[in-house]
């Protein structure tokens, strides 16, 4: 499957190109074929995923060997392997790439799957979220008593906190409360790092988010004071 049969997006960033591309879960492909180029731990994974989430899964893998190939189409012998669980150390967390310089973030939703690939030379920390842009009132107050309440859509501003906790590795081990959002910007209360963030023009019916770190980026200090609100809301520089 070329990359060019995926919609697909390269974002020019501050830091170097982070290439994002994303593929509808309907489209035809042969799994089971798939999942013998995948490495050892992801074929594991793949054991206990039923129909819909394993194809999804799959899909996710080959955006991320397509991404990788356009960036390094000279590497060989790399492979795809879940990242080391924060919690518990285990390797189910997230996604690494190994043998290859650079960073990856795989993301889903119905309907779609959405991947991010960037140099490690250039990019730190990657992370990349999706939601369906569709009227869920008890998601929305789902969403708003985890990161309260504010006059932006509350499900795009909830793939930008994701974002930006998927790039820090530490997922939903972190309250999503803690992490603070200013013009194109995003940090987690208490840490130094900062992280650029932005949105994805993708498919219609679909919120993508994009949160990086530059490599060679020094940390950049949190907002001296936060006025009020949850996270996401006003300011003092």
């Amino acid at each position: 499957m070329p990359l060019r049969d995926a919609l697909a997006r390269t974002v020019p960033v501050a830091a170097g190109p982070v290439s994002v591309a994303w593929l509808s879960d309907d489209r035809r492909i042969g799994v089971r074929s798939q999942i013998e180029l995948l490495g050892e731990l992801d074929r594991e994974r793949t054991a206990g995923l039923r129909r819909a989430r394993l194809k999804q899964f799959v899909l996710g893998r080959v955006l991320l060997r397509r991404l990788v190939e356009e960036l390094f189409p000279d590497a060989t012998g790399w492979t795809v392997q879940p990242g080391a669980c924060p919690r518990c150390g285990e390797r189910h967390a997230g996604v690494e790439l190994v043998g290859v310089p650079a960073r990856a973030s795989v993301a889903y939703a119905e309907g779609l799957v959405v991947a991010a690939v960037a140099p490690s030379e250039t990019v730190s920390r990657l992370g990349i979220d999706v939601e369906r842009d569709a009227h869920d009132q008890e998601r929305a107050e789902e969403l708003r008593r985890l990161i309260g309440a504010s006059r932006e859509n509350v499900l795009r501003r909830w793939t930008r906190v994701e974002a930006v906790l998927k790039a820090d590795g530490r997922g939903l081990l972190i309250d999503p409360g803690a992490v603070w959002l200013r013009r194109g910007g995003g940090w987690i209360a208490g840490g130094a790092q900062s992280y650029l963030v932005c949105e994805i023009d993708g498919p219609q019916g679909y919120l993508i988010s994009l949160a990086w770190s530059a490599a060679a980026e020094a940390s950049a200090q949190p907002p001296a004071r936060r006025l009020a609100g949850p996270a996401g809301d006003r300011w003092l520089a």
